[in-house]
């Protein structure tokens, strides 16, 4: 449009508006307006070549009076459209110190050369030419961004529907209490939780962080997840459990990520707590009676060596006992000091916490994290889960 009102103005047989392409950095017409103007088709000028070429290069204004005899003209425009370009008239599309274009004005009517009155209106133009140009890359990306966050936003939906917000209930039957949250540091988390229950009545449970963060991240927990269920249908030792997942895991794991899990499968009746560590932080066990220590870590992640191996452990749980299991996120926070939250402030927040539920346990540890982070920018996924023996 501001081709077609332009052109009277400057009084020019043709004008046209090149743009780079990204690929090659040719310069590719754009649009040609004009009753007399050539037809150009997809016409493309090398970079650097032509007067086009320079005035985008050297984002100054050309003007030249008898083109034939210049030796930067590119003639081979010219011969290949059967078009004579007397005179010409480039211009740069700048944004700032950036062109992003050339618009060139050929033939003045009704004169040998273009004037200086012309040389201001071109650059005129050619402003208004850049400034709608800037404004449609603004809005392309703008599009594309926001398709972005819909797919972000879908994927965080699709993510947040694996994790079950649903935890058993307390009953005759199942005398524990069980909580578990996630707090994602980006759109879509690399943390996982989960829980179900085997058919030996025995209930599995487990935490997982992949050593990335985002969309990537997120697959591969959402892929980890679906094989350990799958693999957890009729097996009921967890080491086995955490091969059998990493068997299926390597050959097709062409990103190398990696995920720590600890995974534990617990009988209500006893009290019995079997689990195993695929290089997960260890879990923390607080007694009844109020101490809280560490327990045992060991092994190695899922997803990089099919023969690794993971860290076997079990203990029994007392009536009021608690078995604390949580990623990285949490002893790794930190504030805008870059302190962290740390191993030793995680133990002293759950010591002679044992009176709490897990829910109140849960979130705790959430509210210390946040206190001691205090409003800086969370940097990685915080997982946490506490099952307590009633």
């Amino acid at each position: 449009m501001i081709l077609e009102k332009s052109r009277p103005w400057i009084q020019a047989e043709a004008c046209s508006i090149f743009l780079p392409d990204p690929l090659s950095g040719e310069l590719v017409i754009h649009s040609a307006q004009g009753t007399s103007s050539p037809q150009l088709g997809e016409l493309r000028i090398p970079h650097g070549c032509g007067l086009v070429g320079i005035a985008m290069s050297e984002k100054h204004l050309v003007r030249v009076d008898d083109v034939q005899n210049d030796p930067r003209f590119y003639s081979s425009v010219d011969k290949k459209t059967g078009w004579v370009t007397r005179a010409l008239l480039a211009a740069p599309l700048l944004d700032g110190d950036r062109c992003i274009g050339v618009i060139e004005f050929l033939n003045p009517i009704g004169r040998k050369h273009f004037s200086c009155r012309d040389e201001e209106m071109v650059e005129y133009f050619s402003s208004l030419v850049a400034a709608s140009l800037v404004r449609i890359e603004f809005n392309e990306v703008a599009v594309k961004r926001a398709q972005l966050q819909r797919d972000l936003d879908l994927a965080r939906e699709m993510q947040e529907g694996l994790l079950s917000t649903d935890f058993p209930k307390p009953d005759a039957d199942h005398p524990f209490d069980l909580y578990a949250q996630l707090n994602p540091a980006y759109e879509v988390s690399g943390d996982l939780y989960d829980f179900f229950y085997l058919s030996d009545g025995r209930l599995c449970f487990l935490v997982g962080d992949v050593a990335d963060k985002g969309v990537a991240a997120g697959l591969f927990m959402a892929v980890t997840r679906t094989l350990i269920r799958a693999v957890a249908i009729d097996r009921f030792d967890p080491v086995e459990i955490l091969s059998l997942t990493n068997k299926q895991l390597c050959p097709s794991n062409k990103a190398m990520l990696f995920i720590t899990v600890v995974l534990a499968l617990y009988d209500s009746c006893s009290g019995s707590v079997n689990y195993a560590l695929a290089g997960h932080n260890p879990p923390v066990l607080l007694k009844s009676t109020g101490e809280a220590e560490y327990l045992p870590p060991g092994g190695q992640p899922l997803g990089i060596f099919e023969d690794a191996y993971f860290g076997s452990n079990q203990l029994t749980l007392a009536r009021g006992d608690i078995f604390f299991i949580y990623s990285d996120g949490v002893t790794e926070a930190m504030n805008a000091s870059h302190g962290k939250f740390g191993e030793d402030q995680l133990l002293a927040t759950l010591a002679n916490r044992a009176g709490l539920s897990a829910q109140e346990i849960t979130e705790l540890v959430t509210a210390n994290v946040n206190e001691h982070v205090r409003g800086a920018e969370q940097s990685d996924d915080i997982t946490l889960m506490t099952l307590k023996r009633l």
